[in-house]
């Protein structure tokens, strides 16, 4: 609890602004590409379980922020979590796969937070992205559509390669595979976005998600702004989902 409260007292207001406002956009980054899957299946409807999952995925962001901006090494992050656990149980009780899918990452990021897991890493980064797929964005689909299908997982297939690419700065900071890393995540991320349809907005977001690559790699930063990856993430999935 000390450490907790000399984690909250250290952020002044303006690392608080800039933290919701990173984990507003990763919100975002997650819930687009379902919805925009979800909107254009006829007899769509949303009910009761979409609050309790817009606050799950709400906390998890927060909580991502805050672990990448702490080293994988924050307690309120921790305590974020189990909050985010709780909103998959109590939410989703009555659908138990579902509740299960979302189980699986509150607890994974937890156990990244374990030093001896060795799991900010290239392993922990390709897990982290897999299950990110498969809980949030397979849960925004389900409450909406209340039917998975792989032709949804399909869909939603750049949503873990552009986790991979963004994301993996902070995973590895200061790999020597870094920068081979960094390009192979992208290549990856590009190959991924022809599983789309081809078109001026895809072809807009692959020129962002490569000027962002030569921007990093000119930078030599160990770990970029978060906020601005963060929205070049955002603006890249809503591209190349935009109907």
């Amino acid at each position: 609890m000390a450490k907790l409260h000399l984690q909250v007292s250290n952020l002044d207001f303006t690392n608080w602004q800039s933290n919701l406002a990173t984990a507003a956009i990763i919100f975002i980054s997650w819930s687009f590409a379902p919805f925009s899957y979800a909107v254009s299946v006829s007899g769509t409807h949303f009910n009761a379980h979409m609050g309790m999952l817009f606050l799950y995925e709400l906390l998890l962001a927060f909580s991502l922020v805050l672990q990448l901006n702490n080293h994988f090494q924050s307690q309120l992050a921790n305590l974020l979590i189990i909050l985010s656990g709780l909103c998959a149980i109590f939410g989703f009780i009555t659908t138990p796969l579902i509740m299960f899918l979302l189980l699986l990452l509150p607890i994974f990021m937890a156990l990244m937070q374990l030093p001896q897991l060795n799991l900010q890493s290239e392993a922990g980064l390709l897990t982290f992205g897999a299950l990110l797929m498969l809980t949030i964005p397979i849960g925004d689909a389900y409450t909406s559509l209340h039917f998975i299908s792989w032709e949804i997982v399909l869909f939603l297939l750049p949503i873990m390669t552009s986790t991979w690419c963004f994301l993996t700065p902070f995973f590895l900071p200061r790999s020597k595979k870094r920068s081979w890393l960094l390009l192979g995540t992208l290549v990856i991320l590009v190959a991924s976005l022809f599983t789309r349809p081809i078109n001026s907005l895809t072809i807009f977001a692959i020129v962002l998600a490569l000027g962002w690559w030569l921007f990093t790699m000119d930078k030599r930063l160990a770990e970029p702004s978060l906020i601005l990856t963060s929205l070049v993430q955002m603006l890249v999935i809503i591209l190349i989902y935009w109907n």
